[in-house]
């Protein structure tokens, strides 16, 4: 039996940027797919572009929500495929094939747990295909991994848990150390172009506020053999590390959300890396 995948769409006021987002979901050649998508509560036009295609889509549910990862939680709730992915509104999948190509990767090595691959980061002006290879743990501690490229199977989540919604932009980087680290989940890279992703999403024009969060996750996922070994490999990336740990030690606070942004986090039709 064909493996089923579970595609997920976080959105909010995003009418200029969803229909290409689910297009690309609908019109894949690969058809065992839940399409599911959590709106925030759309107060533009988003939600008459969504009900174009409900024939194609599972799931919709629209209500308000405490942030994107709070939305990505809500979407999991109603995934039951073996394969969950999540695909936020600006971003696309790069062709027709991509899941189809995704699910021959697995079937050669059906014990991997998470799939990742590459991305097209775009706008209006330009595009520029970046590799998702990661060279190990200590890498992925560095550089995190874009999620717009990962597939992930539905029982890493089961045993591993969800986002951490006290985490407003690097969630996803906490999660992944998580279940690489603590759950000991089998990753492979697969070398192909996964998805479009939208340049200006919130970690990009919020993410120099909220580093306190990056090393909050490192030191809560990461052993002192693993930064030992990141010391080894990447140095410059190591004492900077140290240096950001040192300021928030020194500072002995966790600044609020207030005053980081002075804004609520709210789910967004844009994208964090």
């Amino acid at each position: 039996m064909e493996s089923k995948i579970s595609i997920i769409t976080v959105c909010f006021n995003c009418e200029g940027l969803i229909e290409r987002t689910i297009k690309s979901v609908i019109d894949q050649t690969y058809t065992n797919v839940q399409y599911i998508i959590i709106d925030g509560g759309s107060t533009d036009d988003t939600l008459n572009v969504i009900k174009r295609y409900e024939d194609s889509i599972d799931v919709l549910l629209s209500e308000s929500d405490n942030g994107i990862y709070d939305a990505m939680n809500k979407g999991l709730n109603y995934a039951t495929g073996d394969l969950v992915y999540f695909l936020n509104a600006g971003d696309y999948l790069c062709n027709n094939d991509v899941l189809r190509n995704v699910i021959e990767k697995l079937s050669i090595n059906p014990e991997i747990d998470i799939l990742y691959g590459d991305y097209i980061y775009y706008d209006d002006i330009s595009e520029q295909r970046y590799s998702g290879y990661r060279a190990g743990i200590p890498d992925f501690i560095r550089r995190g991994c874009c999620h717009q490229t990962i597939f992930a199977k539905r029982s890493t989540f089961a045993k591993c848990g969800k986002f951490n919604t006290d985490y407003k932009i690097f969630a996803d980087f906490d999660w992944l150390l998580r279940v690489l680290v603590k759950c000991d989940q089998k990753i492979s890279y697969i070398g192909i172009p996964i998805a479009y992703y939208l340049k200006g999403g919130k970690s990009e024009n919020h993410g120099g506020r909220y580093n306190y969060e990056r090393i909050e996750i490192i030191q809560k996922n990461i052993d002192a053999l693993w930064l030992v070994r990141f010391a080894l490999l990447y140095p410059k990336s190591f004492c900077a590390y140290l240096l950001k740990l040192s300021k928030y030690k020194i500072l002995n606070h966790i600044p609020t959300e207030n005053e980081l942004s002075g804004d609520p986090v709210t789910s967004r039709g844009d994208s964090d890396p």
